[in-house]
């Protein structure tokens, strides 16, 4: 029976279109400078790399001053921006929020996204916030679903993930939860119904 529903943030709640361009005017740099720099160290991060180091190396590598204050700014920027939901992953979240079962989020991620999403209009819908860069472990690590499946107290097959990366969905099958890849939202909701028995109205 599942009890937990578990869901990724980027890439199945959120892709913001914005991620590199918005950033990039906002430091009036090159967006394909920015882009470049952005995944450099960007695994380090999400598992525990204080963020002022990494966004100050960010800022160095496409010329600017890694000043504390705009190293602040960005990084809370850049979480801001991967919480802005598409409208269809919000009205996902409160469908299944509605339901018996625990809704939570499972992220790889810095731990300053705790900020933004407690900031975040969606918030409130969901019980927990699973974030790697609080756990010090990432998907597709098999210590981070053991660490998320302790805290929830559940057992691993109790479990409804949804991933968008088909290493992460792999991993999360192996360690027993019930696992799915990211297709789109209705998909998502689709599978979700018939593996915890919400029948569609």
């Amino acid at each position: 029976m599942v009890r937990v529903v578990a869901l990724d943030l980027g890439g199945v709640l959120s892709w913001p279109a914005e991620l590199y361009t918005a950033p990039a005017a906002l430091l009036g740099v090159d967006p394909d400078a920015y882009e470049a720099a952005y995944w450099t160290q960007r695994r380090e991060l999400d598992i525990g790399l204080p963020p002022g180091e990494y966004y100050g190396r960010l800022l160095a590598a496409v010329g600017l001053r890694p000043a504390g204050e705009l190293v602040d700014h960005l990084a809370h920027f850049d979480m801001a921006l991967w919480c802005r939901f598409r409208p269809t992953a919000r009205a996902l979240l409160e469908t299944v929020a509605a339901w018996e079962q625990r809704l939570v989020i499972v992220s790889n991620a810095p731990a300053s996204l705790r900020q933004a999403a407690e900031e975040s209009d969606w918030y409130p819908l969901v019980e927990r916030l699973f974030i790697s860069g609080e756990l010090g472990t990432v998907k597709p690590e098999a210590e981070l679903y053991a660490g998320v499946t302790a805290a929830l107290g559940v057992q691993p097959g109790e479990i409804a993930f949804i991933d968008d990366r088909p290493a992460n969905v792999a991993a999360a099958t192996e360690f027993g939860w019930l696992a799915h890849e990211w297709v789109d939202d209705s998909d998502s909701l689709a599978w979700l119904r018939q593996v915890a028995g919400h029948p569609a109205p």
